[in-house]
């Protein structure tokens, strides 16, 4: 993935009205002949927080909560960036499942989170449904990020979200399913932190989810870090190791 490495830097615009707290990240590469063709890539997330609360926190500082109130945070980032003629060819590398989530802004797509669970011998909806059983609710845009997979006969493929809130106001846990053509279904299980809304944990999150898959002996086999992706991350630890769960009897 070396050539799609961009060094941009990074505008995050945080705007409350409207009873909601706006979060718009922006990419700009600082390439000055931008070889990457990295146009402006946009993040939009919209959370609703109610002005009784007053202040919230935005990346160790307070934010007031008042109608109009605004902070831009600008930052310098290495992000990877490809096109959506142009999907990283993971199944070409010898992986069984995909390694990275990726979200999307008008044909681009960048790199965000690290598969850490997949399910063999079952389908989207029996997985999503036993994680709904533990009380999570099911969540779509605005009330999550858009983020997508890449496979080699469905192109990109859009999640669907689970979340134990649907605001995530003071943090939450929350899961991405895929189902790939080649009949697995995996994931990317983390948990958000309040303010800005970003991944806080990944393997807590992952020991979560397979737990309510763990304590079902009689219909799941559950594998802890059992296979590598080579997806790394130090903070917040990935470990490379997706737990992989297998439905019984199939």
């Amino acid at each position: 993935m070396q050539n799609h490495t961009v060094n941009v830097t990074s505008t995050t615009t945080y705007k409350y009205y409207n009873g909601q707290l706006e979060i718009k990240e922006v990419y700009t590469s600082k390439d000055p002949e931008n070889k990457a063709k990295v146009n402006d890539f946009t993040k939009i997330n919209k959370i609703p927080i109610s002005a009784k609360d007053k202040i919230t926190i935005l990346n160790g500082e307070s934010f007031t909560l008042e109608e109009g109130s605004e902070k831009v945070i600008v930052t310098e980032k290495t992000v990877v960036i490809t096109s959506q003629t142009d999907p990283y060819p993971w199944w070409g590398y010898g992986y069984q499942y995909p390694q990275w989530t990726w979200s999307e802004d008008n044909g681009q797509y960048a790199r965000e989170d690290p598969i850490n669970l997949a399910w063999e011998y079952t389908n989207l909806n029996t997985v999503k449904e036993k994680i709904l059983d533990q009380g999570w609710i099911s969540v779509s845009y605005p009330y999550e990020y858009d983020q997508y997979v890449s496979d080699p006969q469905y192109g990109w493929i859009l999640d669907e979200g689970v979340a134990d809130d649907k605001y995530g106001i003071l943090g939450r846990y929350h899961t991405r399913l895929w189902q790939m053509s080649n009949g697995d279904v995996v994931a990317n299980a983390h948990h958000d932190n309040d303010s800005p809304h970003q991944a806080d944990q990944y393997e807590e999150a992952e020991d979560l989810v397979a737990g309510f898959f763990d304590n079902d002996l009689n219909n799941w086999w559950v594998l802890h870090d059992h296979y590598e992706l080579d997806n790394y991350i130090a903070n917040p630890l990935n470990d490379e190791y997706a737990t992989c769960i297998y439905k019984v009897g199939s």
